[in-house]
């Protein structure tokens, strides 16, 4: 510390600090990686909680080379697997996969020749649709491609296509039906969630009528079509590859959860709240938002969450004899609303008779003095 002129007390900035704190992460690192490798190398089988332990912490499962091993041992996909071939064009969504394939540029390295950006697209393409032509049953969504992009930037084509496969029978099962409605009712978990810590927060998103499309692109891409960062994308990834299928679904309560501040202090309106919620911020710490999405996942389990009921943000006054007030935000045109019911009427008039009683005995006492 230093004093300024005037005589208040000003606090420095401390480079030794930083510094210690920078490099205590780069030996949590080291540990984290020496850790890795020992795991890697006992040629023992990984267990899954181990996997998961490592990619809920700090920095996740650190780099693709660790995770090309690491999420194929969590979905027990042996390194020489392959998907069953098929003709491609044979595919009854080939088209669309081919329209949506072309128009993925933003995800495509920037200093790619066109000569690259064009194979990549064709071994995304490839990866698509190998993965979905293994059951009838499997149908192509929009935003499959980018789960699959991630895919194949970490395994390559080959176990990618295998990879996705393995996922369309667990996490994206809900996704590939012949319509979205199994995706809808997760959409429709958020909003739940969100209620069991911040009732407030919830009303607000309701009474702006903005529902839970903002959610949609989150859910079905995983957050690859809204983050820019590929390394972001890669770290949510850990989560999401090594937890139940609804984690997205978490998250997205977590994320709405830690921007609850900025939420509330926009108007309550659907535009303005849709925008608010649908474009999110590019920096958020994900690392704490996995923690507290992990946190909501063990307090409200898949088997529990189905069934939560919305906490509304609200305090009841039980009024005897003539039913129950709702003091909510909006309590001022709630209560004059009250007032114009019978029991608000019932209640006015006998709170007026009782006033009129207590100023007639007042003065009563006075003139009788």
């Amino acid at each position: 510390m230093t004093q300024h002129e005037k005589g208040e007390v000003i606090t420095l900035p401390n480079p030794r600090k930083r510094r210690r704190s920078d490099e205590d992460f780069t030996e949590r690192r080291r540990q984290k990686e020496c850790f890795i490798n020992q795991l890697i190398k006992q040629g023992d089988p990984i267990s899954r909680e181990d996997i998961r332990y490592l990619a809920l912490s700090e920095g996740g499962l650190l780099c693709n080379e660790y995770r090309r091993v690491l999420w194929l041992a969590f979905l027990q996909i042996e390194q020489d697997e392959s998907a069953r071939e098929c003709d491609i064009t044979e595919f009854r969504d080939y088209s669309q996969v081919c329209l949506d394939v072309h128009r993925c540029n933003s995800r495509i390295p920037k200093d790619s020749s066109q000569t690259q950006a064009t194979a990549i697209k064709t071994r995304l393409r490839n990866v698509i649709i190998k993965s979905l032509a293994e059951g009838p049953s499997r149908h192509y969504y929009q935003g499959y491609h980018d789960v699959s992009m991630t895919m194949l930037y970490v395994l390559g084509e080959r176990l990618a296509a295998r990879f996705m496969s393995r996922l369309c029978r667990s996490h994206l099962a809900s996704h590939i039906r012949q319509n979205l409605d199994e995706t809808s009712k997760q959409m429709k978990l958020v909003i739940p969630l969100v209620s069991q810590k911040s009732p407030e927060l919830s009303d607000f998103i309701m009474d702006s009528d903005a529902g839970t499309m903002f959610s949609l692109s989150w859910i079905i891409t995983w957050f690859a079509y809204v983050i820019d960062d590929e390394s972001t994308i890669y770290r949510l990834y850990d989560v999401f590859v090594t937890s139940p299928p609804l984690m997205p679904v978490y998250l997205s309560a977590a994320i709405l959860l830690y921007r609850k501040r900025e939420i509330l202090s926009v108007e309550c309106e659907l535009s303005t709240v849709h925008h608010v919620l649908h474009n999110l911020p590019q920096n958020l710490p994900y690392d704490i938002l996995l923690r507290n999405a992990n946190d909501l996942l063990t307090e409200y389990p898949p088997s529990l969450v189905r069934t939560l009921p919305i906490k509304r943000h609200e305090i009841i006054l039980q009024v005897p004899r003539y039913g129950y007030l709702d003091w909510s935000r909006n309590w001022g045109s709630k209560l004059l609303q009250y007032a114009n019911t019978p029991a608000g009427i019932a209640v006015t008039s006998s709170f007026l008779v009782g006033f009129a009683a207590f100023v007639v005995s007042v003065y009563a006492g006075r003139f009788q003095m």
